[in-house]
């Protein structure tokens, strides 16, 4: 659902660039065709989003990175007015604040509460630099939670066979990405096992050279997701009802989620550590651990 963009350093020729920024919003134009048609999905995500919206304090100044159609900011004005919510994307799209590549935020040191996002950091080119900027905008104390796919014994095989992007643990983690010529890709390419693959090789000493503590992690369940088909033509729930008793099973089996889960809610405080410049992505090989 969200949209990041590439390298704002290395971009593609502007023909080529136009071409590809035609081609992403076509698919943003999609997403909201396909939220207005299926009432589901969004009920869905409403409960994720409460998720993310648990874990940031009463009052703060956050910035939502990835916004695309602005699913999530909708949501957050209605559920938390008290938030000042500046929402983001590397495409100018209407709703939206501010115009900006994940990798490079245009905003000062220590100027926003918490950082947010679904389905961002399984999207970067480099998403080493994309939580060491986050790191940098955060205040002392400050908050990043992000919505991302998780590997499960159920999950594994529907991202690796049955959805759309590409599932694999990358041998290089800051660099997870076979790129073009011009170090670009299509923002809606995607490897879904990227966080996973992050939490699992990285140790509290690497978390803190990007500026954060170790994440904490919670696994969700998606059987209602599932079979709504997500951001793709058809559906497989006829009504919000038999979506309502899919969430409720979600719930349910919550304590079983290690194994059905398929999303995770990652969340990083600001480390105490932390100097108002960026730190540094971390230079070390770590494909062998």
């Amino acid at each position: 659902m969200s949209h990041t963009g590439p390298d704002s350093r290395s971009r593609p020729p502007t023909s080529e660039a136009a071409t590809t920024r035609e081609q992403e919003r076509s698919v943003l134009e999609r997403h909201r065709v396909l939220w207005r048609k299926k009432p589901a999905l969004s009920r869905v995500y409403a409960v994720w989003f409460e998720r993310l919206l648990a874990d940031i304090p009463h009052g703060e100044r956050v910035l939502e990175v990835g916004a695309g159609p602005g699913f999530f900011s909708q949501h957050a004005h209605s559920a938390r007015p008290d938030l000042s919510w500046l929402a983001s994307d590397y495409l100018f799209v209407p709703g939206n604040q501010l115009v900006a590549d994940a990798l490079h935020l245009p905003l000062r040191d220590a100027s926003v509460g918490a950082v947010v996002g679904c389905d961002i950091l399984h999207h970067l080119v480099q998403p080493g630099s994309f939580l060491s900027e986050s790191a940098r905008v955060l205040r002392p104390g400050g908050t990043l939670v992000l919505l991302e796919p998780w590997m499960t014994h159920l999950s594994y095989p529907v991202y690796r066979f049955m959805h759309h992007e590409d599932c694999h643990s990358p041998v290089d983690i800051w660099r997870p990405f076979d790129v073009d010529s011009s170090g670009s890709k299509l923002a809606f390419d995607g490897n879904s096992a990227i966080p996973w693959s992050m939490i699992r090789r990285l140790t509290t000493e690497d978390w803190r050279q990007l500026g954060l503590q170790a994440p904490q992690v919670t696994l969700c369940n998606a059987f209602a997701y599932l079979l709504s088909l997500g951001f793709r033509n058809g559906n497989l729930l006829p009504s919000l009802t038999l979506a309502r008793a899919l969430m409720l099973l979600d719930r349910w089996l919550q304590p079983a989620a290690g194994w059905l889960g398929m999303r995770a809610t990652l969340r990083w405080l600001k480390s105490p550590a932390a100097t108002s410049a960026a730190a540094p992505v971390h230079p070390r090989a770590v494909a062998g651990r």
